[in-house]
């Protein structure tokens, strides 16, 4: 991700604002965490850094919901693979993502190609089937990684 938190942060709001949506105080602390995390992050490690701030336990469900909307609006991806959630590189354009994720690491890059999605999509309604939602995740080991296996 190349832009700042708080460029992040910007736009989501002025894109809530133009789409007729709260971006909600909690909604946002939990979007800065993720956009912070700057690697997939799961539901209960924001509870848990949303703890000191607040003084108390948020409710996984509050939190739930606020992903829930953060997705339904574009502004991260569930990675299904880590049950985890990852910033949107391209926050309010609509596109499809692949993600190469690092087994080692945990890295997580969002790549985007409409050709690929495109090209899956093409076949399932010759067999009849309608496709609602697609996810692609491609695991191996990051250039970093593979630079550490090459000097070890």
């Amino acid at each position: 991700m190349t832009a700042s938190v708080g460029t992040m942060l910007a736009r989501a709001e002025a894109l809530a604002a133009e789409r007729g949506v709260a971006l909600t105080p909690l909604r946002r602390q939990v979007y800065e965490l993720v956009l912070k995390a700057q690697k997939p992050i799961g539901a209960y490690d924001l509870i848990d850094a949303m703890e000191p701030q607040r003084g108390a336990r948020v409710p996984p469900t509050t939190v739930y919901r606020a992903l829930d909307f953060l997705v339904e609006n574009g502004f991260v991806h569930r990675i299904e693979s880590k049950n985890a959630f990852i910033a949107c590189c391209d926050a309010g354009k609509s596109h499809e993502s692949q993600f190469l994720i690092c087994e080692e690491c945990g890295a997580t890059l969002e790549i985007q190609g409409r050709e690929l999605a495109s090209s899956l999509s093409a076949s399932p309604p010759a067999h009849g089937f309608q496709v609602h939602h697609q996810v692609v995740e491609l695991s191996g080991l990051c250039a970093g990684c593979q630079k550490r296996h090459r000097e070890a």
